[in-house]
């Protein structure tokens, strides 16, 4: 349930709470789910105990499935049946199409150009406005996630706040900034960069925007350096990556040569998978 205002919200959490609240007396209900096969049918108890607790059970799948939901008893319950299911993909051209249907219904447009012609700054050119198929004017706050290169940062001071720009958030491979509104009316920004890091083998970063009070409208852009891409960290450590070799004293420390600040991105991003698994019981 979305709504496009915090008072919206306030407003109807307040409201959900006090109708639960009067709803939560004198409940014993029974909730019967059958199909029209042999399976036995399922069953939820709802009482005063466990009013407020979610309780899920998978449905064995059929060709065709037909379900009859029934209730006995006394009070008021939520019944909600979550179909999940996988497509086979027809190749290339489907998803082609599907990300050219994807564009289409983008809450925003978002160009995003890199300028780095030089080893050691960049700069960002971000264009963005309101996509015309939300049928609104304007939005409210919305937030600009400006993903950087690795071994660069926002240069200092490069960044002001102004009518649009209300506040910029810098945080380690990353800018943030939190504009006013988006309209119809393009709007661009320039982001300088400067190299912190010497970085080989650099991969891709994303830019993405959506609205602070529906981040489910969003459009996602990815760019990249080609040459940073495919520039070895030998391009940077001498022939045969000699200044970069740690070297060992007579006394058996290790010293590193060269003094460079250097950093090897692999061509294979690593991936932290998280798992929640919640269970809830019936």
């Amino acid at each position: 349930m979305v709504f496009p205002l915090t008072q919206d919200t306030v407003v109807a959490l307040q409201a959900l709470s006090t109708f639960a609240a009067g709803r939560s007396h004198d409940i014993d209900l029974v909730v019967t789910v059958e199909t029209d096969n042999s399976t036995p049918g399922i069953s939820f108890n709802i009482n005063q105990e466990n009013y407020l607790l979610h309780q899920s059970q998978e449905i064995e799948t059929m060709e065709i499935l037909s379900l009859q939901v029934s209730a006995e008893g006394q009070g008021l319950a939520l019944i909600q049946l979550n179909v999940f299911y996988n497509i086979r993909s027809d190749g290339t051209m489907m998803m082609k199409r599907g990300r050219r249907n994807a564009e289409d219904h983008e809450a925003f447009h978002l160009n995003v150009e890199l300028l780095d012609p030089e080893m050691n700054s960049a700069q960002l050119l971000i264009c963005s406005s309101l996509s015309e198929s939300l049928g609104v004017n304007s939005t409210g706050m919305v937030l600009l996630e400006v993903g950087l290169l690795s071994g660069f940062a926002l240069k200092q001071n490069g960044l002001q706040t102004d009518n649009l720009i209300k506040k910029v958030e810098t945080q380690p491979g990353k800018v943030i900034l939190y504009l006013d509104s988006m309209t119809a009316e393009e709007e661009c920004f320039t982001i300088p960069l400067v190299l912190e890091y010497k970085v080989g083998k650099v991969q891709e970063a994303s830019v993405v925007i959506y609205s602070y009070y529906e981040p489910r409208l969003r459009t996602v852009r990815a760019y990249r350096s080609e040459w940073r891409g495919n520039m070895s960290t030998c391009s940077f450590c001498g022939e045969d990556c000699d200044q970069c070799r740690p070297q060992e004293t007579d006394d058996g420390n290790i010293l590193s040569s060269g003094g460079q600040n250097l950093l090897m991105s692999s061509s294979y991003p690593a991936l932290l998978v998280l798992l929640i698994i919640t269970i809830f019981s019936v």
